[in-house]
């Protein structure tokens, strides 16, 4: 009696652990945490965040959403540049210094201020493919992002980092509330 007892306790723990697992991995929204400067000063290395993984199945991409990624077995996180079958200027200096994203109508100005101080330089044209977008951190040329991998297909885009509020002075602060 006592093992039968012992043995439905048992079965109605694991039933119960399973259902609060499947509970858990259908929720829509998971949590992440940054590693890294990448998205600096939006970001902090080690800040919470709240992603919600069903947000692109209601909602179109947007230009400055922030998205949660994977690209090369990497989980990240970045802010969408640009959507697609738009353009992106990429100017590549053969130094350290990183490629730069410039706008189009800044090429002359760029092509003719490296006349000037000639340097290895190029400008590439990158063409967004109508399923991907090209993302990048908020750091700069510190980030690796769109600049290094290409645009990312939207089919690795995990969800939309939620909970981000623009203050009175323009600057995204990642206010995560749980």
């Amino acid at each position: 009696m006592i093992k039968k007892k012992m043995l439905t306790k048992s079965r109605t723990g694991i039933l119960l652990l399973v259902l609060f697992a499947l509970a858990v991995y259908f929720q829509p929204y998971r949590l992440g945490i940054v590693t890294g400067e990448s998205m600096t000063p939006t970001l902090q290395n080690g800040q919470l965040l709240l992603i919600d993984r069903d947000y692109y199945k209601h909602h179109p991409i947007q230009r400055g959403d922030i998205i949660s990624c994977c690209v090369n077995g990497k989980t990240l996180v970045k802010r969408v540049y640009a959507l697609p079958g738009e353009q992106v200027i990429q100017l590549h200096c053969d130094n350290s210094t990183g490629d730069m994203i410039i706008r189009p109508y800044m090429i002359e100005k760029v092509i003719r201020s490296f006349i000037e101080k000639p340097t290895a330089l190029r400008i590439v044209r990158i063409e967004v493919e109508s399923d991907a977008v090209y993302l990048l951190g908020d750091s700069g040329t510190r980030s690796i992002d769109s600049r290094d991998f290409g645009p990312v297909p939207q089919n690795q885009i995990i969800g939309k980092v939620v909970n981000c509020k623009i203050d009175t002075d323009a600057h995204i602060l990642a206010t995560v509330m749980l």
